[in-house]
């Protein structure tokens, strides 16, 4: 009959040798763990080639709403993650998808206030509030980048839009694009073919001026045109070269075109593994 010693020495051998086995087992498995970033992912590159139309009774500009009519209207931040702060004006932050739980806004005159890119997401919304008897809600045309332009007026006119800001805001916003040193590969990833192309070696600032104030983008929309450039770096050599501080209706692609497919490759990535598990389960058992 074994002693209790050597029953307590033989416990502690088969205890050593299932720890063992157990960590490598959990070392196989996570090293399984497909590695999202090395594994090739063909790319969908949206298409913005038809702008979606808005009811253009639900948009107001900022001169509109400086009128004394709008004077006693609640002002209604809706961006994600908004907190009530010192804009210049009250403003609730109310969640877009919260509207239409907030009663206390239905007998008022509203005007929401997004980013400015986000105009057909609000449109839809106006729209289905005023189903819900909310029948005096406006949305204040270009939204926050607007607002900060009319607050910070006397600062030069450096706006960039981000990848996401160009995506979005181009389903709807009837901006007209302008790309400089792009190849033929590079223009088909853009979500619009530009209205017009220079080369890094023709492009001048009085050209390009000459091209902007003869152009035909005569439209009321609160950017006329987007300037893509192929990187971060041309961007800034390009910025040094030509300034649009007097002309707020003009943006620049931010990090160029570069930034845009990096992000673009992002939500592909991410699309395609969403819900994706390891190939075998990590867990441990005891």
């Amino acid at each position: 009959m074994l002693k209790l010693s050597q029953i307590i020495y033989i416990a502690g051998i088969l205890f050593f040798f299932s720890v063992q086995i157990l960590a490598q087992e959990l070392s196989a498995c996570l090293n399984d763990k497909p590695d999202l970033a090395q594994q090739p992912v063909a790319v969908n590159w949206p298409q913005n080639h038809v702008k979606q139309p808005l009811d253009h009774k639900y948009w107001l500009s900022i001169k509109a709403l400086s009128q004394p009519q709008w004077q006693d209207a609640v002002w209604v931040d809706i961006r994600t993650g908004a907190v009530e702060q010192e804009t210049g004006l009250k403003m609730l932050a109310v969640p877009l998808s919260r509207l239409s739980s907030a009663d206390f806004l239905a007998d008022k005159t509203v005007i929401l206030v997004g980013t400015g890119f986000d105009e057909l997401q609000i449109n839809q919304t106006i729209k289905n509030l005023r189903k819900k008897g909310f029948n005096h809600v406006y949305a204040l045309r270009g939204g926050f980048f607007v607002w900060e332009k009319v607050q910070n007026h006397n600062k030069p006119n450096l706006q960039e839009i981000s990848a996401l800001e160009f995506l979005s805001g181009g389903q709807s916003i009837q901006w007209q694009v302008i790309s400089i040193g792009l190849n033929s590969s590079q223009l088909n990833t853009l979500p619009e073919q530009p209205a017009k192309q220079f080369s890094l070696a023709q492009i001048s600032s009085p050209e390009l001026k000459q091209y902007i104030s003869q152009g035909n983008n005569r439209n009321d929309a609160f950017i006329r045109y987007v300037l893509v450039s192929p990187d971060e770096h041309t961007l800034r050599l390009l910025q040094r070269q030509m300034s649009f501080a007097e002309n707020d209706h003009i943006v620049w692609l931010q990090g160029g075109l570069a930034a845009y497919q990096q992000y673009i490759q992002q939500q592909n990535n991410l699309m395609n593994h969403a819900g994706q598990s390891l190939s075998r389960p990590c867990r441990i058992t005891i």
